[in-house]
């Protein structure tokens, strides 16, 4: 037997985690997610939003996101020390970062977004030594009396960065044209590198404006560079197919320049003939980089490193905090973190974060991840309805076989009288009625006990909702059981009719027609007892398929019991699965389903089991 279950799971759960995955995709491909209801209120902060996602693993493909999953499920085996990162940059606004991280020091500090829609920090330098100084750091570590700018040697082993020497990024122009009435036709570009961008100047674009294009007085050129060393933008003046004139441009990353104030460019002599004008980066490119990277304490205590960067080439600095501590430099009072550049040019710096001590390889319990709803852990979060659904399908599981088998029974030794007759219509009926319409119907019945006079022992004899009373805290032991019982009545009933009537049907047809089978008249001519002949002979092979029909019952309560606990307001898995689903709360939703999954293992593998128990002519092999 132990082969056979082990053969079995080997078999299964790598089904079940396939299914896993396509309920990961289905939730995926649904448009939108939990952060999209959050992504355009004006009162939240972007950044925390950003780091939100980054929290969850939203922000990266949905692969990484499964596997992610998947590995905290099979025992959260880690082989990596975990980061924690200090610094990221992720305010969208240049003055919120220089506030959060109090940046200083004579380079030119910009915002450098990347691909996946976040952050870094770049300094341009002008010249050779320029620096640029990061004076706040946020803290992981909540302890001391500057707990922003405390990091522990006992809980972090090192720090790390990510440096780039960049890349032009392209540049932002305000081109403005003026009539010589004073109007003036305005438009701003953003200008990728090797990407040229062109502005319209047709008839229609100019009356937008109310412009006489055949009165132009003059052009004014504004222009700043995003980022890496000083680079030229060309901007190139068309009639149609014709090019009228070409002008380049020097352009500066640390401040905004007027490259062209109140005239036309050399070779532009009938500017009204202009119906589009295009610009085009054309960079200087990076020249090696040595990036010397500062820290230092709250007493002056420094530690200096530094670092080679080729072109546009991202490189993770990693220092260990022993390296500080042997230099002097106190971790539990930090100061700040300077960059110095040895050319012009512009330093990238993005996700300075911790690495915590520990050899990193890790394998605990299984781990289903944190409710992104409530940020707690998904096992927490749905324990206790999972409890409440426990006991529910378990008391409905046993109400189902202990009035489906002597019911069966009863309707197959007195078949087609008034008691079998009276059975079976209850039995349709009860397959009939959809669970959820018969639990309000009951509903309903019960509440009519609510206009009873006090007096009357049935006067809100059963609750409508719920586990517990409101004053279920001030019961003792028992009154708390009998409180919990009285809630349970109504699920329970409506839960295990449905399989009831199923189960007694197939029992009667089972029992019926092996009592007219060659051994039963066997078993009777030998002068059995009907008591001997009915269980001994008749249930015994009538009951193979009322057994392997239990398989399938644990699963079918379970997802039965979910409308049930709506209907009935019941605290279990059901409701928690609609808030999640509703609110696309995924790892509540994965978890749930996986649950789901193993019960049906589960019961399949006991259903196996019970059958090979009951019915000698199975075998495990």
């Amino acid at each position: 037997m132990t082969t056979y279950i082990v053969r079995r799971l080997l078999i299964t759960i790598p089904s079940l985690f396939g299914l896993t995955f396509v309920i990961f995709m289905i939730i995926q491909i649904a448009p939108g997610d939990y952060f999209d209801q959050w992504a355009l209120q004006p009162d939240l902060d972007q950044r925390q939003l950003r780091q939100w996602k980054r929290e969850f693993g939203a922000d990266k493909g949905w692969g990484h996101q499964y596997l992610r999953w998947l590995r905290g499920v099979l025992f959260d085996v880690r082989f990596a020390r975990e980061r924690v990162r200090i610094v990221d940059f992720e305010y969208s606004d240049l003055a919120a970062n220089r506030n959060a991280y109090k940046i200083s020091g004579n380079a030119t500090p910009i915002l450098v977004p990347q691909a996946d829609g976040t952050f870094g920090l770049g300094f341009n330098f002008d010249e050779a030594g320029g620096a640029g100084v990061l004076r706040k750091t946020d803290n992981p570590n909540t302890a001391g009396q500057r707990a922003w700018n405390h990091w522990s040697g006992e809980e972090f082993q090192a720090i790390e960065m990510d440096l780039r020497n960049d890349r032009v990024h392209g540049a932002d122009i305000f081109l403005r044209i003026q009539d010589r009435d004073g109007k003036a036709f305005q438009e701003r570009r953003s200008v990728a590198t090797g990407e040229p961008v062109s502005v319209a100047l047709t008839d229609a674009d100019y009356a937008r404006f109310g412009v006489d294009r055949k009165r132009l007085k003059g052009l004014f050129l504004f222009a700043r560079q995003r980022g890496g060393r000083p680079a030229v933008v060309e901007v190139t003046y068309h009639a149609g197919k014709a090019l009228l004139a070409t002008a380049r441009h020097a352009l500066d990353p640390t401040r905004r320049l007027a490259l062209v104030r109140g005239a036309f460019p050399p070779g532009l002599a009938e500017p009204g003939r202009c119906d589009r004008v295009t610009f085009r980066i054309i960079p200087e490119p990076p020249v090696r980089m040595t990036a010397t990277v500062a820290f230092r304490d709250a007493d002056s205590n420094v530690y200096t490193t530094k670092v080679r960067l080729a072109g546009n080439v991202t490189t993770s600095l990693s220092v260990d905090l022993a390296e500080l501590h042997a230099a002097g430099v106190d971790t539990a009072r930090m100061g700040s973190i300077s960059f110095r550049g040895d050319v012009p040019g512009s330093l990238f710096v993005d996700e300075i974060r911790l690495v915590k001590a520990g050899s990193g390889f890790h394998i605990g319990m299984p781990d289903f991840g944190k409710s992104i709803a409530n940020r707690q852990p998904v096992w927490t979060t749905m324990w206790p309805f999972l409890k409440n659904t426990m006991l529910l399908n378990v008391l409905a599981i046993l109400f189902t076989w202990l009035l489906s088998l002597p019911i069966g029974i009863y309707s197959a030794t007195h078949p087609y009288s008034w008691s079998d007759k009276a059975f079976g219509f209850m039995a349709y009926m009860g397959l009939a009625i959809p669970s959820f319409f018969f639990a309000l119907l009951l509903l309903y019945a019960v509440t009519l006990t609510y206009d009873f006079n006090p007096n009357n022992p049935f006067y809100e004899w059963l609750p409508i909702g719920g586990l517990t009373s409101a004053n279920y805290h001030e019961l003792d032991t028992w009154e708390r059981m009998m409180d919990v019982a009285r809630h349970l009545v109504l699920p329970v009933i409506v839960l295990g009719t449905g399989s009831m009537a199923a189960l007694v049907r197939v029992l009667r047809a089972e029992f019926l027609d092996k009592s007219h089978m060659q051994f039963v008249v066997t078993a009777r001519a030998k002068g059995l007892s009907n008591a001997m002949v009915n269980y001994k002979h008749i249930l015994r092979n009538a009951i193979t398929p009322f057994v392997a029909g239990f398989g399938s019952l644990l699963p079918t309560i379970i997802g039965g019991s979910a409308l049930v606990e709506i209907v009935f307001g019941y605290p279990g898995i059901g409701q928690l699965m609609l808030t999640a689903v509703r609110s696309y709360d995924i790892y509540v939703v994965m978890a749930s389903s996986l649950a789901g999954g193993l019960l049906l293992i589960i019961g399949n593998l006991l259903a196996d089991i019970l059958l090979a128990w009951v019915d000698p002519r199975i075998s495990y092999r």
